[in-house]
């Protein structure tokens, strides 16, 4: 067996860089001191969600970088703070820097992300560059991991064994702070191969719109649309689509004051089944399949008076039950919106699914079926698409 390493292995080995750990006021302050003068803030946290519904935020790590010099470049070698924020709270320093009066922060697939930040502390990081976005806008793969993303710009596999490893347990290993320090590390170097990218096309307006949404309430406000999310709502009768409607409104809002997830609480198939069957007892309920004893007694009373209400509601206010996607006409409706997106996709280089979600689609085809005003994209994605789509759906 040969003892020579895999090119990326190799590279990999090769790398230098410090990893700087900071788990005191005093040490943070030096950090934002240091980072204050940065072109670029490289961002990632690491966080556990396994039994909580909003992230625990165990690890945030920040690197500077200048605007057309990498990482390292210079000669000096490049330092990565790896901060604690289970003993360090944000300071106003750091704040300043992740706020829009700080450089622009790099960061890939950053939706859980802004979470972690704005739960510590409590700004989400602006203005920002999500790599993820970016590469999909210059018409590489959507959604592309961090790991593939560097393998393609860098040559580098960078190693994943420790993505589900306890990252609130103290002190990390060697290898966790390796990690973690190479999950910003090269974001400078992919961000600038993508900006060239961007700026040939001409995007780089499309990219900002893109990246001004992930600023959220980091999750702290129910979402009024996640009832919208499930793909088989058309099996639900009228007012078992209006028990589905308000149950997930009433777990929305549980779920946040209980800080639990979904399926700890209710998940989706028991809450669906429920809303099958609409039992009027907790011996009915108890039919549900999946449905345990012990949910039955926490939030069983609530569950059956949230049913009664719904019982009470006059069949005419009851919500239209979308049609089914089996029905030719259904079917044929999809056909040609998708039609009109793979034509724009492909002219434009881009990925469909860069430019519509099938559930942004499918939202398109039940208003035109309930006769509402159509959800059309807007931005930059409307000027592409907005008539097309709505001249296929005319038809």
């Amino acid at each position: 067996m040969s003892d020579q390493l895999p090119a990326s292995a190799a590279l990999l080995s090769e790398l230098d860089f410090d990893a700087i750990w900071v788990e005191t006021p005093e040490a943070l302050a030096t950090a934002c001191a240091e980072l204050e003068g940065a072109d670029w803030l490289a961002l990632d946290t690491e966080f556990i969600r396994e039994s909580t519904f909003f992230p625990i935020p165990a690890l945030v790590q920040l690197m500077s970088a200048r605007d057309g010099q990498l990482p390292g470049e210079d000669g000096t070698t490049p330092r990565i703070f790896l901060i604690d924020p289970t003993v360090v709270p944000a300071s106003d320093a750091l704040k300043r820097l992740l706020g829009a009066e700080g450089p622009l922060k790099l960061l890939h697939a950053c939706g859980e992300d802004m979470e972690v930040f704005l739960r510590w502390a409590g700004v989400a990081p602006t203005p920002l560059i999500d790599t993820q976005i970016a590469e999909g806008l210059t018409g590489g793969e959507a959604s592309m991991g961090y790991q593939r993303l560097v393998e393609r710009v860098a040559g580098i596999t960078v190693p994943k064994e420790e993505t589900r490893s306890n990252w609130l347990k103290r002190p990390l290993t060697q290898g966790q702070c390796d990690y973690a320090a190479l999950d910003v590390l090269f974001l400078p170097q992919v961000w600038t191969e993508q900006r060239a990218a961007l700026q040939k096309l001409e995007r780089m307006d499309w990219l900002k719109e893109d990246c001004s949404a992930p600023g959220s309430s980091g999750g702290s406000i129910p979402d009024p649309e996640y009832w919208k999310r499930h793909r088989s709502l058309w099996k639900l009768s009228p007012r078992g689509l209006a028990s589905w409607q308000a149950l997930c409104e009433w777990r929305e809002v549980q779920i946040r004051k209980r800080d639990v997830p979904r399926s700890r609480l209710l998940a989706d198939a028991q809450l669906f089944g429920i809303c099958e069957r609409l039992p009027i007892n907790r011996f009915d309920m108890a039919k549900v399949e999946g449905m345990r004893p012990p949910q039955i007694k926490r939030e069983g009373d609530t569950v059956l008076a949230i049913l009664k209400d719904v019982a009470m509601i006059d069949d005419s206010q009851l919500p239209r039950v979308p049609p089914s996607p089996l029905a030719p006409e259904w079917k044929n409706r999809m056909k040609r919106l998708k039609r009109e997106v793979n034509a724009v996709a492909e002219a434009q280089g881009v990925k469909p699914e860069i430019l519509g979600r099938r559930r942004d689609m499918e939202a398109l085809v039940i208003a035109d079926h309930d006769g509402e005003a159509l959800p059309l994209p807007s931005g930059w994605r409307g000027d592409l698409l907005a008539e097309r789509l709505a001249k296929a759906l005319a038809v």
